[in-house]
């Protein structure tokens, strides 16, 4: 009997393990970032699932029971949220390149001629001096 209680004691006190993409989550768990990955991770089906890749400046945050993400920086190839399927952005930091999410991945759909670069004009994105 007291060997069970030794046992039953030891695994409440197990620290929780740090999430990972594809470990398990409890359900309950909210959004929270990947421990050195700069990804948002989100808990679907009981494992933890990668929503967005956080390449900004800030990468990924949280504070309290928010999380941040800071998708600035994100570029080809990049994993981009489901809510973003469909969307343009411009590659970052005045790069030539058009993306789109399409099945959560930043892809290039156009690439501007030098010395044209991605950006905006008549409230949409293309090439521009």
């Amino acid at each position: 009997m007291k060997r069970w209680l030794v046992i039953l004691a030891l695994a409440a006190c197990t620290p929780r393990m740090a999430p990972f993409s594809g470990t398990t989550c409890d359900g309950t768990d909210g959004d929270t970032c990947e421990t050195g990955s700069g990804r948002l991770l989100q808990c679907v089906n009981l494992k933890w699932v990668t929503i967005t890749d956080c390449h900004g400046p800030a990468g990924c945050s949280q504070n309290g029971d928010t999380t941040f993400c800071d998708t600035t920086g994100n570029t080809a190839g990049d994993i981009c949220a489901p809510s973003s399927e469909g969307r343009v952005r411009c590659e970052p930091d005045g790069g030539a390149a058009i993306l789109r999410c399409m099945d959560q991945v930043l892809t290039v759909v156009h690439t501007c001629d030098a010395p044209l670069r991605c950006g905006t004009e008549d409230g949409g994105l293309t090439c521009v001096y």
